[in-house]
């Protein structure tokens, strides 16, 4: 007869209990950060149909990271070694992650999908993220910020083509607007300290000519410029036509406006077009894009440009191969990139020629009611795409994506509208922050 000891009895119990385990049996998880909004889910609805057919054991998770949060969670996890198996980037971070040695190399799967070959005109594999010639991002969408117009009143007040406008014509329909059209702002932009700010005032210094760096010159800091000064002169200018609380606005504080009917003008991305149509058919239907006004001097209509892509984290992530294959796969399917382009139209332009002209692409409704707004979009602002990792494309700017995040261009711009600085003054305190900047990460430039 077996002696059972309180022992042998518990290790059996144990044993028993462990013998089931379900937590083996559960696929293991792989975590894909994105931008709020449907989009991504969709995406990785689509890596999930792949894993279910090719790889049982791995499930992708889509996590939204805020938009003004991104650099922060980028740091802090990554630091915590705490990757994510894939990270939907703008630009300029993949080239500071790339510069940090912080990601896997993608050429692989760029050949694999022949992403070169099916990019539409106007944008190249390396405005994703290539580093020292090395590819690091798979591309996946881009968007512009441009003018949006409520025509009827542009042409009630005998203002002109938009497409035709300059910095002075675009100002002065503002003002007209302003002025008779009470209670109704002539332009709405973001004006608080944050992202959104950021985007929205560089795209006016490229359009004056100025820079944050100049890549011709090792990088070295060129803000406080006169070209920039005129920028930053040109939207204190425009401000008195703006709302008084744009000086807080963010993302959705300026969509809101146009959406409800309070501004006649404003700078945003084609969110904008799919909220409206969402919410105020009156307003939709008299709703325009525009390419942004040309500088009268040197004729830019530069926008700031989502260039987005894919990026894997090389350190500490144990899903490097079976987030290729599957990013791989849907890259490849021209139907899956449809729905993800059309899970929040037109916010997320296509990025490849198959998917731009596909049948089932054409068969949103904007293409019905808004075909000209729709090809500004998507295509015709393409040559004027640019963003601080791409400054005027002289060349790759590491610092930019470092940058990136720290709002140091909004507080420039509140400095003169909040202080009561000069824009040479505010330009001057900016130069500083920015060649701070640039000597915390002087080790980026080898």
């Amino acid at each position: 007869m077996t002696m059972i000891t309180r022992r042998s009895a518990l290790a059996a119990g144990a044993a028993a209990l462990a013998a089931p385990h379900v937590a083996r049996a559960q696929p293991r998880v792989a975590r894909v950060w994105g931008e709020p909004g449907p989009y991504v889910a969709n995406y990785v609805g689509a890596m999930n149909e792949w894993a279910q057919k090719n790889n049982a054991n791995v499930r992708f998770e889509a996590e939204v990271i805020p938009w003004d949060g991104v650099y922060v969670k980028l740091t802090t996890d990554l630091a915590a070694r705490r990757p994510p198996a894939l990270i939907s980037v703008e630009s300029p971070i993949a080239y500071q992650l790339a510069a940090e040695e912080l990601l896997e190399p993608v050429e692989d799967v760029n050949r694999a999908i022949n992403a070169e070959g099916r990019l539409i005109d106007g944008l190249k594999i390396d405005y994703f993220g290539t580093w020292k010639g090395t590819q690091y991002a798979i591309p996946l969408h881009h968007q512009g910020c441009l003018l949006i117009v409520q025509k009827p009143i542009i042409d009630e007040l005998g203002l002109g083509d938009p497409a035709t406008w300059n910095w002075d014509a675009f100002a002065n329909a503002a003002k007209t607007i302003a002025e008779k059209k009470p209670g109704m702002a002539g332009y709405t932009m973001a004006l608080g300290r944050n992202l959104c700010a950021d985007y929205q005032i560089m795209q006016f210094v490229w359009q004056a000519g100025g820079l944050t760096w100049d890549p011709q010159q090792n990088f070295k800091t060129v803000f406080s410029s006169p070209e920039t000064v005129e920028a930053l002169d040109f939207i204190r200018r425009l401000y008195p036509t703006m709302p008084r609380s744009a000086v807080e606005f963010s993302f959705l504080q300026v969509v809101d406006q146009h959406a409800t009917g309070r501004t006649a003008m404003s700078a945003y991305w084609g969110r904008t077009m799919g909220r409206v149509a969402e919410e105020n058919k009156a307003i939709f239907d008299g709703m325009e894009y525009y390419l942004n006004p040309a500088h009268p001097r040197t004729g830019m209509r530069w926008s700031w440009t989502d260039i987005n892509g894919w990026v894997i984290p090389r350190r500490d992530n144990p899903f490097i191969r079976e987030t290729k294959a599957a990013v791989e796969a849907v890259s490849k399917d021209t139907e899956a990139l449809v729905k993800y382009s059309q899970s929040l139209m037109p916010n997320v332009g296509p990025v490849f020629k198959d998917v731009a002209s596909a049948p089932s692409m054409k068969t949103h409704p904007f293409y019905a009611t808004k075909a000209r707004s729709i090809d500004v979009i998507f295509e015709k602002f393409l040559p004027y795409a640019c963003n601080s990792g791409l400054e005027l494309r002289k060349g790759i700017n590491p610092l930019a994506g470092v940058a990136h995040g720290r709002s140091v261009w909004a507080q420039v711009m509140q400095r003169v509208l909040l202080n009561n600085e000069t824009p040479k003054q505010a330009a001057d305190w900016g130069q500083r922050q920015f060649e701070e900047i640039r000597k915390d990460n002087a080790r980026l430039l080898g």
